[in-house]
């Protein structure tokens, strides 16, 4: 029988970035893995003034990606199934908002600086936590995974720290339940390297190679998170933890809420 992983990750490009290269070996190896994204929904317009800056950065890299927060969705669902397709997974995509479309009550943006991005988690995230774990849960049950990689919530990003809340407590509801493994977050772990306990699985030229391929799919964030030498600055943090081959790191044990490892 094929082995089955289900891959959880924040946002479109989040387990590419971080877990991409054992999902290519994975899937070379005849494994089906399945990559949910739980942050990936549709926001309506007016978006809040701090989304639209980041809609700003991502038309320097994708004219196309339009001006409204739908039509900017759309492509990186786009860049997401791409990327996919070049290691073989089968994305999912969830219709939860990310941090920097959601509003409070009142319609106040839940975000309104780069700090908020970071603050936290209020009332209203920690339900949607649990939203997402139902959500999460029904994945799990309806896939039976052999073993479910998720985010260890590194950097402490709201939709990371929410994100790992909901795998954890679905995880803690399956019956039976799949081998869990959490897994550093790209690109913030690059300024944090001093990792307890993890564990690295070294990866292939071959794994390597697809994940970079894959990773450049995702044309209309690279000018928010990389310098054009962003394949260096993976490879190197790759290298410091694999040594004579690149490695993605994992820890075995659920992470503490705040992600802080």
């Amino acid at each position: 029988m094929s082995r089955t992983a289900l891959v959880v990750s924040a946002h479109l490009d989040d387990a590419v970035l971080s877990r991409g290269g054992t999902i290519a070996a994975l899937t070379s190896k005849g494994a089906r893995v399945v990559v949910v994204t739980v942050f990936a929904g549709c926001a309506g317009d007016p978006m809040p003034p701090y989304a639209e800056q980041y809609h700003t950065w991502w038309r320097e890299a994708c004219p196309a990606i339009g001006d409204s927060a739908a039509a900017g969705m759309r492509l990186r669902r786009e860049e997401d199934l791409r990327a996919c397709a070049v290691l073989g997974a089968e994305p999912v995509h969830l219709d939860f908002l990310e941090a920097l479309y959601r509003r409070g009550p009142g319609g106040s943006p839940r975000c309104e600086a780069g700090d908020d991005l970071f603050s936290p988690p209020v009332p209203d995230d920690l339900a949607l936590a649990e939203a997402v774990a139902a959500e999460l849960g029904e994945w799990i049950s309806r896939l039976a995974p052999d073993e479910v990689h998720a985010p260890a919530a590194v950097g402490g990003h709201l939709d990371h720290v929410l994100t790992a809340r909901g795998c954890a407590a679905a995880l803690r509801e399956a019956a039976d339940g799949p081998r869990a493994r959490w897994y550093e977050d790209l690109p913030y772990a690059l300024e944090q390297p001093g990792h307890r306990s993890a564990a690295a699985e070294p990866l292939t030229d071959d794994d390597w190679r697809r994940k970079i391929e894959a990773a450049a799919a995702y044309r209309s964030q690279h000018p928010m998170l990389w310098d054009d030498d962003w394949p260096d600055q993976l490879l190197a943090h790759a290298r410091a933890a694999g040594g004579d081959s690149p490695a993605e790191r994992h820890w075995d044990a659920a992470p503490p809420p705040d992600g802080d490892h």
